[in-house]
């Protein structure tokens, strides 16, 4: 019985300990004096990249498919002409609107999209005092 009195009270010290580890390693991870601008930004500006890039097939994609389709290839029932049609119009529009944007526009999108990776990254999600005020 005081075995079970003693493991009982080694695990919740334990736990303790682990939750005020976790909610400091947390603090520590979201302070902003340990955020690397720079990376932020390299990673930013590599998601855009490969967005573009992916709109890009995505676009040569669809043109294929209607090129085929007018060709006789591979004809497409009604609904997904209209489909690759409206999707292929959305993807060169989308491409064309990416390309078209300026340097100082780019860098505003990325300092904004920084911002809100930030603000995500800084909500406390996980109350571990939540256990201690019942």
């Amino acid at each position: 019985m005081k075995t079970a009195i003693l493991f009982t009270a080694a695990a919740a010290l334990a736990a303790s300990v682990a939750a005020a580890d976790i909610k400091e390693k947390l603090r520590q991870f979201r302070d902003p004096a340990n955020v690397n601008q720079e990376n932020v930004f390299k990673l930013l500006n590599d998601r855009h990249a490969r967005r573009m890039e992916k709109l890009g097939e995505l676009l040569e994609e669809r043109q294929t498919q209607l090129v085929d389709h007018e060709r006789g290839h591979r004809k497409l029932n009604t609904e997904d002409h209209a489909r690759v049609t409206r999707q292929s119009v959305n993807f060169e529009r989308k491409l064309t609107q990416l390309k078209s944007v300026d340097p100082t526009e780019h860098a505003d999108m990325m300092q904004h999209d920084a911002e809100s990776l930030y603000r995500l990254n800084s909500v406390d999600y996980l109350d571990f005092d939540s256990k201690n005020k019942n």
